[in-house]
């Protein structure tokens, strides 16, 4: 149906941004950190675009210029959750005085619809990549100021580097009349029967629908005048010249024999680094020669190709994701689509190792198991198994000395409670507007509050004249005399300076094992774990630890293993 093409002297471009992954990513900063959008042009304020970016793991996007829409990544994912409704923040503004020209954005704080998000979280990957596809086939601009232009005759792609046609004219014409959804919806449809890895020519592309499709996205209409006098014809909307902004040139006549590519050839370009590209559906080649016909460009897209993940989505046969857990402890996760979910329960066990994608559009992460991590993840649910959440989500059993090493770490966790994002609110009187920021009263005077940002934020405007005090790791900040405080004043820290601080050191021996060969020191491992005997293992070299009180156990697990092993201790 097209014609294969070699872009081996092309300039070829894939996507490696991940849009569902960085949608959550977006989702969970903007639930730990209170962002408040800028008063004058509504954008994601700088310090939280910094952040972001960390986040994100993209370059921190430049200075802000207020007279321009920023067009960046981050801006991208932003207005994304704002079309799937997982968050929502004034986008219309209001104008300050009849002088404003332009509308202001006060208190626009961004709000997480926290049941919305459950319910997106819960569905399979394939499904969440099906509601983000029909988000962008559907967009439509969230701005007050732009009308029927936003589309890709008029919108560059946020990945790609094809130039835009000039707006001007673009609500009168036939430009408002046109079904963009139906049209990307339609392209998608012609280019899934395409081979996965097989590099097509556009030009034949565009020679395929202009034989077969003409009208796919401008119906075929007669030039026909309104009550003004003014005509409509088929290509009004689109005027080519040498200069970009301009609209002196003549628009593109509908009898024009190459009019087709010089108007929907050129949609078809844009439309392929526009929601493919931005989707990794598919992989695009350029002419790496500078363009020197009239503008906009015309023909620089040379090559694309699809994935079998695009092709996945389309007929909705997703394949399960894939888990496995390492002898070494890390855990590798393979998938079609972003596997949101598990990713969530992996990553609460263990330290990110790296999450590449794959030259198929496949997402592949690495975790690294790690005590700290499961000990802190037990007490928030005392009545988790990481050993059968982890053979539940393989499929199959854990390697021998993983599993000895978790039945270990699970036995001996420590009970504590971290508390991250979180902020202590002091006060001496009922302060009713804290009161939907408060996760638990300690004591008559002392919460426990979320978004502390946005709660500081609140009480100045109620004018509360909140004080925020930040104290150090490793120990209070000290307060002023006059303060009203459980915390401790500057004096109680002078004196406690003053004063000798009292010190009791304990005092512990230990008893270090060695063993020849793994399986007897698997074994021993295993069965000091069964006794619920407390003790620290060197996997690299074979060797347990133990303390001396403990040593009444580990004999007794030396004689239960007396059937299988004969242990002689030198």
């Amino acid at each position: 149906m097209f014609t294969p093409l070699d872009p081996k002297h092309l300039r070829i471009f894939s996507n490696d941004r991940d849009l569902l992954r960085d949608l959550f990513t977006y989702l969970d900063y903007v639930q730990e950190y209170s962002v408040k959008r800028m008063t004058r042009t509504n954008e994601i304020p700088r310090a939280d675009l910094g952040r972001l970016a960390k986040w994100l793991e993209v370059e921190v996007p430049e200075k802000d210029d207020w007279g321009r829409i920023r067009h960046t990544w981050i801006d991208f994912i932003d207005k994304l959750a704002l079309r799937l409704k997982l968050v929502s923040y004034d986008t219309k503004g209001a104008y300050r005085g009849y002088t404003s020209s332009q509308a202001s954005f006060t208190e626009n704080f961004i709000e997480v619809d926290e049941a919305l998000l459950e319910k997106f979280f819960e569905l399979p990957p394939i499904e969440q990549e099906k509601q983000i596809l029909d988000a962008l086939i559907h967009a439509k601009s969230h701005s007050q100021y732009e009308n029927y232009g936003y589309n890709e005759f008029y919108r560059p792609s946020i990945l790609g580097t094809l130039d835009p046609f000039y707006e001007w004219g673009s609500a009168t014409g036939i430009m408002p009349t046109l079904k963009f959804p139906e049209a990307r919806q339609f392209l998608l449809n012609v280019i899934k029967d395409c081979p996965p890895g097989q590099w097509f020519s556009v030009a034949s592309l565009v020679a395929y629908l202009k034989d077969n499709y003409p009208y796919f996205l401008i119906p075929n209409i007669k030039p026909k005048a309104d009550k003004w006098g003014n005509v409509t014809t088929r290509y009004g909307n689109f005027h080519e010249g040498k200069e970009r902004w301009s609209h002196e040139e003549k628009p593109i006549p509908d009898n024009a024999p190459d009019g087709f590519e010089r108007v929907e050839g050129r949609y078809v370009e844009r439309f392929l680094e526009g929601i493919p590209l931005t989707m990794r559906f598919v992989d695009v080649a350029y002419n790496p020669a500078p363009y020197k016909g009239l503008l906009p460009s015309r023909g620089m897209l040379k090559a694309f190709r699809v994935n079998e993940r695009f092709l996945r989505l389309m007929s909705g046969k997703e394949s399960q994701p894939r888990l496995t857990v390492q002898p070494n402890f890390d855990v590798v996760v393979e998938s079609d689509f972003y596997p949101a979910k598990i990713i969530q329960q992996v990553a609460a066990l263990g330290e990110k190792v790296s999450s590449p994608n794959s030259g198929h559009g496949a997402y592949v992460g690495t975790f690294q198991l790690k005590k700290m991590f499961i000990a802190a993840e037990q007490v928030r649910q005392p009545d988790l198994d990481v050993i059968a959440l982890l053979e539940k989500l393989s499929r199959r059993g854990l390697p021998p000395n993983v599993k000895v090493e978790l039945e270990e770490w699970a036995g001996h966790a420590d009970q504590f409670t971290l508390y991250e994002g979180f902020a202590l609110l002091e006060s001496a009187d009922e302060i009713p507007e804290a009161d939907k920021f408060t996760l638990e009263r300690l004591a008559p005077t002392l919460r426990l509050v979320r978004g502390g940002d946005k709660l500081f934020s609140t009480l100045e405007a109620n004018l509360r004249a909140p004080l925020r005090i930040q104290h150090p790791a490793d120990g209070f900040a000290p307060l002023a005399e006059s303060a009203a405080s459980l915390f401790p004043k500057v004096s109680a820290e002078a004196e406690a300076e003053r004063k000798p601080r009292p010190l009791k050191v304990s005092r512990s021996v230990s008893v270090r094992y060695q063993f020849p060969d793994e399986e007897s020191f698997a074994s021993v491992q295993k069965m000091l774990a069964e006794l619920r005997c407390p003790f620290q293992s060197e996997p690299a070299t074979w060797a347990i630890h133990i303390q001396q009180k403990e040593q009444a156990r580990f004999d007794e697990a030396v004689q239960k293993l007396g059937g299988t092993l004969a242990i002689e201790i030198e």
